[in-house]
Order: C-alpha cells, then structure tokens, then sequence
C-alpha cells in the first residue's frame, strides 16, 4: 500500500481517537505512538520516492517529489519531537490544575488533527485543497493557542485568529486569480484547479 495513505491516515485516526480518550492518563503515550508512527510513514516515503522518483496519488489530487518529501518528513519529525517533549509538560500542567479533563481532549485531538492538515498541504497538488489545508490548520492552532482558556491565551488566540484571517483571504483571492489565469492557457480537458504540475501526455 502506499505510505502516503499512512501519513495522512495516522494523524487523522490520531485526531479521531484522542478526542475520544484525550482526557484519559495514557493520552500522552497515545498521542506519541501515533505521532511516531507518522514519522515512520515519512520516512518509508521519503525513500520510495528516492528509489522510484515523483508519483501521484488520489486520482493526481496529491503529488509527492523529491523536494516535498523532505518537508513532509520533517513535518512529521517535528511533530514527533514535540508531542514527546510535551508528554511530560501537559501532566505537570494537568498536575497543576491548568488543564482539565476536556482541555486535555482538546490538546491531544488538535494536535494531531493540525498535523494532519500541514502534511496535506505540503503534499496537494490542487490549490483548492491547499487553501482549505491552510484554514484548517489556522482553526485548529486557534483552539491549541486558547487551550488554558485564560484572558492572555484567548486574546493571544483571538491576535492569532485575525492575522492569519487576513493572510487566509488574501491567499483565497491570489487562488481565484491564479485559476483564472491558469484556465486561460491549459489544455483542454485540464482542470484549472490543481497546482502547477502538469505532465503532458506522450502524444501530446
């Protein structure tokens, strides 16, 4: 099977599984098993695609390269890293007082629900899916940023929020223009819609 699908399915069942359990003691080791388990998904990909070059998958909805698999894996390593060094964290916060139960939930399932949406937009090949990736990676980090739910983290949140919304419109509107264009000079038969990879075909 394509390691692809492991990439993005290990965040995405992660996201589902710990916004079940997320509150529970063991949500910490879980959320490290499934974020190492990503990382091993990118690394089995980054060398398939060293040994057999660039492929597409999802009927050319997601393009993989040499060059993007790097960012992928890295993605995935840092992510890995992160949800170690926050295993130890998060319990002395819970230990604290400052996390609840439902902040716990919360904390885990984003987390992996915002990976998920970074590996899916370092890897799309459609600029619809790679705006929509980047608005959902903005909403889930504005629920990590106002997880403690106190006055400097939701207005840090709320900041965070109306920046990237800005950035947000203003990349939907640089994808309606690049489609306009993009369906002004392709091919027929050639969605506009996907990024700029586009391998003719040989009769072509």
């Amino acid at each position: 099977m394509n390691p692809l699908y492991f990439v993005f399915g290990t965040p995405l069942l992660g996201g589902v599984v710990l916004a079940l359990i997320g509150h529970r003691s063991y949500a910490r080791d879980v959320n490290v098993a499934f974020s190492a388990s990503s990382f091993i998904a990118a690394c089995v990909l980054t060398v398939q695609i060293i040994a057999d070059g660039p492929l597409f998958a999802l009927d050319k909805q997601f393009f993989i390269d040499p060059l993007n698999v790097f960012l992928v894996t890295l993605t995935a390593f840092v992510g890995m890293t992160t949800s170690i060094f926050s295993r130890p964290y998060m319990r002395v916060e819970q230990d604290h007082g400052k996390m609840t139960p439902g902040r716990m939930r919360l904390y885990h399932s984003m987390y992996q629900f915002f990976a998920f949406t970074m590996l899916v937009a370092l890897t799309t090949n459609n600029m619809g899916t790679l705006w929509v990736s980047m608005e959902a990676a903005t909403l889930t980090t504005v629920l990590l940023v106002s997880v403690y739910r106190t006055p400097a983290s939701l207005e840090a949140a709320w900041k965070y929020f109306i920046l990237c919304g800005v950035g947000i419109a203003q990349a939907l509107f640089g994808t309606i223009l690049l489609y306009m264009a993009a369906d002004r000079v392709i091919p027929d038969g050639v969605d506009a819609l996907p990024g700029p990879i586009w391998m003719p075909s040989k009769a072509s």
